[in-house]
């Protein structure tokens, strides 16, 4: 019985030290360091703005690789809205997270056409991007 728990303890340790060598295959985005949300919807939205502000020079600049580190941040502050949002009805509350989802979406193709320095296909997903926070701005009449 205990030579049993030894070998599946130390078959623990070493599956649990192989995956943190190969990175646990927990996607880099996730390891990104978190921004930080503020405490009201009206308060997100303008940090999103200043996120996006920053994508815009970023690639314009051809600084590519780290567009990640922005698009992550508005993906992060998009997913907080639902939590951080009164007076929304349950239909509007419903399209803000569905646009999340998108938004998660479009922070991975970010990264990933940043990463290539695809500048035509970061633009695009750029754009894709504003097209989708525009959707879900509507939702907010007070955060224009």
């Amino acid at each position: 019985m205990k030579r049993t728990l030894v070998k599946q303890f130390i078959g623990a340790i070493v599956l649990g030290t192989s995956l943190a060598l190969a990175g646990g295959g927990v996607n880099a985005a996730e390891t990104e360091a978190k921004v930080a949300i503020p405490a009201t919807a009206s308060g997100i939205w303008q940090a999103i703005d200043n996120h996006i502000a920053k994508l815009k020079e970023l690639i314009a600049q051809n600084k590519l690789d780290t567009v990640h580190e922005h698009a992550y941040a508005v993906r992060d502050l998009v997913r907080a809205l639902p939590s951080h949002t009164q007076g929304l009805s349950a239909e509007a509350l419903a399209k803000v997270q569905a646009n999340a989802r998108f938004v998660n979406t479009l922070a991975e193709r970010l990264d990933a056409t940043g990463d290539a320095k695809d500048k035509t296909g970061t633009e695009s997903n750029l754009r894709k991007l504003e097209a989708v926070l525009k959707q879900t701005r509507a939702q907010y009449p007070n955060a224009k």
